[in-house]
């Protein structure tokens, strides 16, 4: 029979397991283990680790990576970036609370490049490298190459004069007479193929002003790539040079109680194959293009009881094979052109099969450019529109949203039933459709 540990009975299993674990907790350096969880504390005083920038919260990860996962609290205060705090699985990383933990991106530093950078190549040469150091995180692009999947985001590893050397080669070509040029953008947190991850109660600010813009494909201030179950909860993504929370090719994402505002382009941003997402709470405002933003096989995801508001375009954007998701008690107002805006798309790549119950669409577009609570383009089809709520009102004498729903030529199959249009809508619905399937109730309104 198997023996127990008890006081005065030596049992040799146990005292070596015993000894084991009081090796592992001096080797953590003060790190607590509690029900085998590791945790372990960042900050510039009181903490497990001392420091307030990039390299003391990794540090952080890292320990607790290798002791299999468990949590990194990031204490009260402002942690400088130069480079991405990257996750592993596994890993809560949780600040005090978003008015209290901020992450905020270094001052900007770029330079154009002195010689073409290369597909393959693992250095850049450049007109002036006096900003850059060791360990920073920058962006490689040219004016061919500036968005989407072709920058290159990598880490300075060496300095030789004006030669910067990096982790990893580059993704493309860089010519100097198409303006290549180099900048320390990248994401403020990433996690790349991680599961299980989740980031909590804390700000990440992006020094915009400052900052070369790069858009939400490879970067935002909070970005996934290639991951599963990951949890993004009471988090601030503020005044980044790109997205503010951007989830790319991920599985079962839950964005929570989460606000993006003032980014240079998208709010949160869903996209490239993004499966079962949730996002729900969230207030997305003010950011360069649109809030809500679906790109690119964004399927089966839940929004709701999201609010996004005095966005550049459109409060809510789905575009290619963006299908099967479902918008529920959602608003949507005072945006630049459309509360729900569906992109120009083909029937095989169309934003179709989506639905949208009891969300409010209220005075989107501006006096100078009228707009839209739905404008619904290309071969977009199954859409249904349920007990809606569209809002008009006179902003200096105009009535900027004078549309509720707009459907294009190419589009058919559309729903429309028990949707309230209020104030001074001037035209409920305009149907454009020539498929002559869409089933339109009679608007209602008071």
């Amino acid at each position: 029979m198997r023996r127990k540990c008890k006081w005065l009975l030596i049992d040799w299993k146990c005292l070596g397991l015993a000894l084991g674990c009081f090796v592992s907790v001096l080797g953590a350096q003060g790190a607590q283990v509690q029900e085998g969880v590791m945790s372990v504390s960042v900050g510039s005083v009181g903490a497990d680790i001392i420091g307030t920038d990039n390299v003391a919260i990794q540090k952080a990860i890292d320990r607790v990576a290798a002791a299999g996962g468990g949590t990194v609290v990031i204490k009260a205060g402002t942690y400088v970036l130069a480079n991405s705090v990257r996750l592993s699985s596994h890993i809560r990383l949780i600040g005090e609370g978003p008015g209290k933990t901020m992450l905020k991106k270094a001052p900007g530093v770029q330079s154009k490049l002195k010689l073409d950078a290369d597909y393959g190549e693992l250095i850049a040469t450049v007109e002036d490298a006096s900003g850059f150091v060791t360990g920073m995180g920058v962006t490689i692009l040219d004016q061919v190459s500036p968005s989407g999947w072709t920058p290159s985001v990598r880490t300075i590893v060496r300095i030789e004069g004006n030669t910067l050397y990096f982790d990893r080669f580059l993704q493309m070509d860089y010519a100097v007479e198409r303006q290549a040029r180099i900048f320390n953008t990248f994401p403020l947190i990433a996690g790349y193929d991680v599961e299980d991850v989740q980031v909590q109660d804390l700000t990440v600010d992006g020094s915009r002003a400052s900052s070369g813009i790069l858009d939400g494909c490879q970067a935002g201030a909070i970005y996934f790539f290639h991951s599963q179950r990951m949890t993004v909860r009471n988090c601030v993504a503020r005044d980044y040079p790109g997205d503010g929370i951007s989830l790319q090719f991920v599985e079962d994402p839950l964005v929570e109680n989460c606000e993006a505002e003032g980014n240079a382009y998208l709010g949160i941003h869903l996209g490239t194959g993004a499966l079962r997402g949730i996002v729900r709470d969230c207030r997305v405002h003010d950011n360069g293009t649109d809030g809500l933003y679906l790109c690119w096989r964004v399927q089966q995801a839940r929004y709701e009881r999201n609010q996004s508001w005095n966005n550049g375009q459109d409060g809510i954007s789905l575009g290619h094979k963006d299908t099967d998701n479902v918008f529920m008690r959602n608003s949507s107002n005072g945006n630049g052109r459309a509360g729900i805006y569906f992109r120009d798309e083909d029937a095989a790549n169309a934003a179709s099969r989506n639905t949208f119950e009891e969300n409010t669409l209220e005075d989107n577009g501006r006096p100078d450019e009228l707009g839209y609570a739905i404008r619904i383009e290309g071969e977009t089809s199954d859409l249904k529109f349920v007990s809606n709520v569209i809002r008009s009102r006179r902003i200096d004498g105009v009535v900027v949203q004078p549309v509720g729903i707009y459907i294009g030529p190419r589009a058919d199959r559309i729903t429309s039933d028990r949707n309230l249009f209020t104030g001074e809508v001037e035209k409920a619905v305009i149907d454009e459709s020539k498929g002559g399937h869409n089933h339109l109730d009679q608007p209602h309104g008071r």
